[in-house]
């Protein structure tokens, strides 16, 4: 029997030396195991797991080099309240203004690479998938639905931008990332369930002015999630100040008034920063997740 997936995207932020970028994952992964209420060898029988890491070596690079050449000092003085301030402004923020920019876009190529590189052969072999992402991976994960299910192209996947190197002669260093017809079918057609947590998908509304610009705003959103069989949960704390409900918003449009999507209010932590990082190792998060999928 072919298996489901579980894609999973992290969010922004500084990532140190010493840390593994599996841990969280591998938190969620056990707590939805002992919740979905069969043994540990049988659940990985029938679903298996895709780790994502976009926080790699040149964009983490890039961001020490900013904190460094702007603040030398800085790096040096740990219990000093502007470096959190710096510290959140360059590796969370920057991270933001890095996935946003006009390019080629660094981070969803890298995210693309990983997972294609692990689904693709069990997509071909009858495998469904579902995706879990947090923060900005939520943002990520909803773009490249969106460029999957709302291109008028049937064949047409533009989730990667497409490299131009008459404008930026660099990217003629970069693979054209192709997709044939049966493959974007295939993704189609397999995806199943899609859960966000800590989501700050209304906020990146704001990016596309034609949402906004006339008439009502936000009428016209458009919600990837769609067709029987499918769901979207959206975890969020109210303490969590990156955390946005979304249900409403895309109710303004009438096209989604018999959308998937729910919000799922939990608690994940006290202060602003534990309730945005916490939803990794949350027991209702897990629970929802195992109902779900299980």
């Amino acid at each position: 029997m072919a298996k489901h997936y579980l894609i999973f995207i992290h969010g922004m932020g500084e990532r140190k030396a010493d840390e593994n970028p599996s841990t969280s994952y591998d938190d969620l992964w056990d707590r939805i195991i002992k919740k979905s209420g069969i043994g540990k060898e049988e659940f990985e029988s029938k679903f298996s797991r895709i780790y994502t890491d976009w926080h790699v070596d040149p964009l983490q690079k890039a961001a020490n080099t900013l904190f460094d050449a702007a603040f030398p000092r800085l790096q040096r003085q740990p219990i000093n309240p502007m470096r959190g301030i710096r510290g959140f402004i360059t590796f969370f923020l920057g991270d933001v203004v890095a996935y946003v920019s006009e390019d080629v876009n660094f981070i969803r190529r890298t995210v693309w690479k990983q997972i294609w590189q692990e689904l693709k052969q069990p997509l071909e072999q009858g495998a469904t998938y579902s995706i879990i992402a947090h923060s900005l991976g939520s943002v990520i994960a909803f773009d490249y639905l969106f460029h999957l299910f709302h291109s008028k192209d049937p064949n047409d996947f533009s989730f990667i931008p497409k490299p131009d190197p008459t404008a930026r002669p660099e990217d003629r260093n970069l693979e054209e990332i192709r997709l044939a017809p049966e493959e974007i079918k295939r993704l189609r057609e397999q995806f199943r369930h899609f859960f966000t947590m800590g989501s700050p998908i209304s906020l990146f509304m704001m990016r596309k002015g034609s949402l906004w610009m006339e008439g009502e705003p936000f009428t016209k959103l458009y919600n990837p999630v769609r067709g029987e069989g499918r769901s979207w949960y959206n975890f969020w704390d109210s303490e969590d100040a990156i955390a946005y409900p979304l249900a409403e918003l895309f109710k303004r449009n009438p096209e989604n008034n018999n959308q998937t999507l729910e919000d799922v209010p939990v608690e994940t932590g006290f202060l602003i920063f534990d309730s945005h990082t916490r939803y990794w190792n949350n027991r209702d998060v897990a629970q929802k997740i195992a109902s779900v999928v299980v």
